[in-house]
């Protein structure tokens, strides 16, 4: 459900520097970056029908991550969930990065019966070569109240090449468990265009149970020196 993130990540801790008059290098130690991100899937078979929705914006603060706020639909108004959350870099290099979230998950609608979660996000990229890259991300629902069930969501694991600067190729694996239910597993084909004004769409072919879906993932980045 959760964040394209191995780029969002490099691109927010990075820092950028300029010169003052006495050509004194200046850095800025804490940009804020602004991450959005919107996401759809449509199933592969006729009639097409869409399978969710998914929108979240947050910012990036140093190491901190910071409002966190989105929403997550599956094509029907049975059911929605509204989660916050908040949270931090535990480390970050040229070749690895990790970091976690905390989220509180409300969900709403006739068949959520009001369950309440709390998420525990992480997230694991790691640069293999110039050329090769993986990018991991894991959750589990953590039931609050008696209406909530333990859940369990690989979100990805893929590893993409990179085809220059704009291009990114790959394949990987996702899965969901609901309660004591067995795993759906969802492996997956990437394609990823960047720019640098427009931000970024990544598209995957995914196998689900039943059939398949396309994914549509997109994401914008700013990121404002103080």
């Amino acid at each position: 459900m959760k964040k394209a993130f191995a780029v969002i990540f490099f691109l927010g801790f990075a820092t950028t520097s300029g010169f003052a008059q006495n050509d004194t290098p200046v850095v800025d130690p804490t940009p804020t970056t602004t991450i959005f991100i919107a996401r759809t899937g449509v199933r592969t078979d006729s009639p097409h029908v869409g399978t969710y929705h998914d929108t979240e914006l947050f910012q990036l603060r140093g190491n901190w991550i910071y409002p966190d706020v989105g929403y997550v639909d599956f094509a029907n108004n049975n059911y929605r969930e509204i989660y916050v959350g908040a949270g931090r870099t535990l480390f970050h290099s040229d070749r690895a990065t990790i970091a976690t979230e905390l989220y509180f998950d409300q969900a709403t609608g006739p068949d959520a019966h009001s369950a309440r979660y709390f998420q525990v996000w992480t997230l694991v990229d790691f640069n293999l070569t110039s050329k090769v890259s993986t990018e991991t991300v894991y959750f589990p629902y953590i039931p609050l109240n008696q209406s909530a069930r333990v859940q369990h969501v690989i979100e990805r694991a893929k590893i993409e090449y990179h085809l220059g600067k704009n291009w990114k190729v790959g394949g990987g694996y996702a899965a969901y468990q609901y309660g004591e239910g067995d795993w759906q597993n969802k492996p997956m084909l990437t394609v990823t265009r960047s720019t640098k004004s427009l931000g970024s769409l990544e598209t995957w072919l995914q196998k689900m149970p039943g059939g398949a879906q396309v994914q549509l993932r997109y994401t914008f980045v700013h990121t404002a020196h103080r």
